[in-house]
């Protein structure tokens, strides 16, 4: 699957998906305001997206008073043009990071865990073995968009002076689904989904790159938010690790919670992003 516009029925998909997201989010206690808007970067697709975040934003909800309700576009281009117009209140990205982002939303926390890697993988009884191998193959990345999933590796291809036979798959699932069905010879994905994705689908793979660490990605927040309300949403999400109210939450998504981050965090993606555009 290569990256063109997607057909009608995937469309449809995407509207019904999103559709049920929004309805199952919780919505702003106050009648007269709108909800507070929660973007999310497309690393999964709409109905995956939902399943992980609605518990989150339901806790956070609960936990703040405040009504929160999830969106993305349906392809990361559009998702990081409603982030360029401001149409989050919220987002769970680190695409702000780019040039033409930069400086406008900022950091309040981030997903918790140990640091992220770009990887680019294979089939574990593939024949390549370096980035040189790579040469002329078909190598799958979720998009152009993707941070550690695509500037990070073609940053170490071209200075390995390798040119690939790029095939954009829409998401990280979309990569590795190609991967594991040999459609590609390679897939270039962030570590933390190469992992989750090859135990859940039986993926024997081989990673010939991983790239130094990146925090992880940040909840950012933009500045016509109130002080005070951006200060109750940060406790809030910073308590779910060791809140009980949280557990079941936590659970349901899949999530690890959340840690305190700062812009100072994040200088690494800057110079990624720098790199990558010259």
């Amino acid at each position: 699957m290569s990256a063109s516009n997607p057909p009608r029925k995937r469309l449809l998909g995407f509207a019904i998906c999103l559709a049920a997201a929004w309805l199952a989010a919780p919505v702003r206690a106050d009648d007269q305001d709108s909800p507070l808007s929660f973007g999310v970067l497309n690393q999964q697709s709409p109905a995956r997206t939902a399943q992980r975040w609605n518990p989150i934003l339901k806790y956070l909800s609960d936990a703040t008073g405040l009504r929160f309700q999830l969106k993305m576009g349906p392809t990361v281009r559009e998702t990081d043009a409603m982030m360029g117009r401001g149409e989050f209140d919220l987002a769970f990205t680190n695409h702000n990071f780019a040039r033409e982002y930069d400086g406008v939303y900022k950091v309040i926390a981030r997903w918790a865990g140990k640091p992220i890697y770009g990887a680019i993988a294979v089939p574990a009884d593939s024949s390549i073995k370096t980035l040189k191998d790579l040469a002329g193959k078909r190598v799958a990345f979720p998009s152009k968009e993707a941070f550690v999933a695509y500037a990070v590796p073609m940053v170490a291809l071209r200075a390995a002076k390798v040119r690939v036979d790029e095939v954009l798959a829409g998401n990280q699932e979309g990569a590795l689904a190609q991967l594991r069905a040999r459609q590609v010879d390679a897939a270039a994905v962030n570590s933390r989904y190469l992992t989750q994705y090859a135990a859940q689908n039986a993926l024997p793979y081989r990673e010939i790159f991983s790239s130094e660490g990146y925090a992880e990605l940040p909840v950012i927040v933009h500045p016509r938010l109130p002080r005070a309300e951006v200060e109750v949403i940060q406790k809030a999400l910073l308590a779910m690790k060791t809140d009980p109210k949280a557990a079941a939450a936590l659970e349901a998504s899949g999530a690890p919670g959340f840690e305190p981050a700062g812009e100072r965090d994040y200088d690494n993606v800057r110079a990624i992003y720098r790199r990558i555009a010259e």
